[in-house]
């Protein structure tokens, strides 16, 4: 099916537009292209003199084609039935590349990059952050639903994925903050930024690096308890979400203690947008069958009688 190559495409787009975007942010190349959107230095080709303006404009490159994947998808999803699932999705995809783009315009038009480090950028960096995993989820929630041919995902709302999801957008949004705070007022060593993050007389972001390592300690923790409910119950294979987490971990202590490093600070980001759409996708699994988790499902034999099955452990009559 054409629409699910482009959604593929799309989530692939997606990943690298992120990536993008962290480089951009590291390099403090976001004055790149000048203050003006959706041209570069006033050109659609620039010149490409320097460094800043490759960087940018490069991203800028990958994020365009993301929204013409995107709007594309979102024009053949016309196609489908009004109230299916599939197209539902698609909306929810499409808002949400529309609004990174748009706060991607706005960052550059009011010059919130590079140094900048006043409160508005402050503010738009964790939201431009946790709206790229809303991006990434709706991207996984449409491939799995036109893969399985799903046409319900009401069972993927449970409480221990909307907790997780949380601790992820909060992972985001912390992870942000530090990433900034690394860049606009970086440390000589591991041990003075250990001391600067503690210290009342550091600047705000500084001292609020200390959240981001808490929160994800603690969705760390929660996600491979859940990852485990997951095999358990449903009898999902996690194993490859289970070497995520510990990579994930490992990934990011590694980047602190070496003071950050730009190729580990890229790697751990791209580990855990990794992570986020591996957990989406294999919690998809306990609904690609459309049987409920939680409801009774009847079932007819030669006598018309009901009888039970047995679904992932747990009795369903």
């Amino acid at each position: 099916m054409r629409l699910l190559f482009y959604t593929k495409l799309g989530l692939v787009l997606s990943v690298l537009s992120i990536l993008a975007g962290a480089f951009v942010r590291a390099t403090g190349s976001g004055d790149g292209c000048g203050a003006t959107w959706p041209t570069c230095k006033g050109k659609i080709i620039p010149t490409l003199s320097d460094t800043s303006e490759i960087i940018e404009f490069s991203h800028r490159s990958v994020s365009g084609v993301l929204l013409i994947v995107t709007m594309y998808i979102f024009i053949n999803s016309r196609k489908l039935e009004k109230d299916s699932i599939a197209r539902t999705a698609v909306n929810y995809l499409t808002f949400f590349v529309v609004f990174e783009a748009l706060i991607g315009a706005v960052i550059v038009v009011f010059e919130w990059v590079g140094l900048n480090s006043s409160l508005p950028r402050i503010i738009a960096v964790p939201i431009h952050l946790v709206n790229t995993f809303g991006l990434l989820a709706s991207y996984v929630i449409l491939y799995k639903i036109l893969e399985n041919k799903l046409d319900s995902i009401k069972n993927l709302w449970d409480r221990n994925f909307t907790i997780i999801s949380i601790f992820f957008l909060l992972t985001g949004a912390t992870g942000s903050i530090t990433a900034l705070a690394d860049v606009l007022y970086p440390s000589a060593s591991f041990y003075e930024g250990f001391l600067d993050d503690f210290d009342k007389t550091s600047e705000l972001l500084t001292r609020l690096r200390v959240f981001h390592p808490i929160v994800s300690t603690i969705l760390s923790i929660g996600l491979y308890i859940e990852s485990k409910q997951l095999q358990e119950r449903f009898n999902i294979n996690t194993n490859f979400l289970k070497f995520l987490i510990f990579a994930a971990i490992f990934l990011g202590v590694t980047n602190v203690l070496s003071n950050i490093v730009l190729f580990l600070s890229i790697f751990h980001l791209a580990m855990a947008d990794l992570l986020w759409i591996t957990y989406i996708y294999v919690s998809l699994d306990k609904v690609k069958n459309n049987l409920p988790t939680n409801c009774l499902l009847y079932t007819s034999d030669a006598a018309d009688e009901r009888s039970s099955v047995d679904l992932g452990g747990r009795r369903i009559i």
